[in-house]
């Protein structure tokens, strides 16, 4: 098991803790820490690993073409595992889709085109994350404040159970700029096993699954 696999394999078993034993927010402080020091630590033993083995080849994500490949490949993952719960979903370029952000992948569903998903590989610079190549997963809520992300925050503790990690939003500076999003963040190695896109793409199905439903119930509230 790579670094990559473990730590997808440890979010799959903290979202299953989460939703037994039920965490509130200030609860979780450790398990997100550990997460945080998985990811350094497999960052500095691929750092060794490389000086021990330096005669091995490692061959780096080539941006214009592996990148696209891979987000295409969870793309369809996602479709399928939606397909088979029942919720139709339709990957589009983001160029397609009326976005500028064209190296990303967007996830529409046909009932809701007004809010959308969107999926994409970046590197941030501040943050967590920073310096770390990425898989980002986000639903985009720009333009529905009021109608949408603010009373989704009501229910932010309450998905995160059900999803059992942590939903990341736009810092409050860039939110105030009318950025309104919900994120979920892939920490990557420079190689990936089948096994790690059909995890990333479970999970952002679930992501996608859970939002939705109470994007719905909002919008049932408001109707009813």
């Amino acid at each position: 098991m790579n670094d990559s696999e473990f730590i997808l394999s440890f979010n799959r078993y903290k979202r299953e803790f989460l939703q037994q034993w039920k965490l509130e927010e200030d609860q979780r402080g450790v398990l997100e820490m550990f997460e945080k020091w998985l990811q350094v630590r497999g960052k500095e033993q691929q750092n060794e690993q490389g000086e021990e083995a330096a005669n091995v080849p490692v061959m780096p994500f080539n941006a214009g073409k592996d990148w696209r490949m891979l987000l295409e490949d969870i793309c369809r993952r996602v479709e399928k595992n939606l397909f088979k719960r029942g919720i139709v979903i339709k990957c589009l370029s983001a160029a397609r889709w009326g976005q500028v952000r064209g190296s990303a992948l967007c996830l529409v569903l046909p009932d809701r085109r007004d809010v959308f998903y969107r999926l994409c590989r970046t590197q941030p610079r501040k943050g967590p994350y920073s310096g770390q190549k990425i898989i980002k997963g986000e639903l985009v809520l720009d333009g529905h404040k009021h109608s949408l992300f603010l009373p989704l925050l009501h229910y932010q503790v309450e998905m995160e159970n059900r999803l059992g990690f942590r939903l990341e939003r736009e810092s409050t500076r860039v939110e105030e700029t009318g950025k309104y999003r919900f994120k979920i963040c892939f920490p990557l190695s420079e190689r990936l096993s089948v096994r790690d896109c059909e995890e990333i793409a479970r999970l952002m199905a679930d992501f996608i699954l859970v939002t939705r439903e109470y994007i719905e119930k909002i919008g049932e509230a408001k109707t009813g």
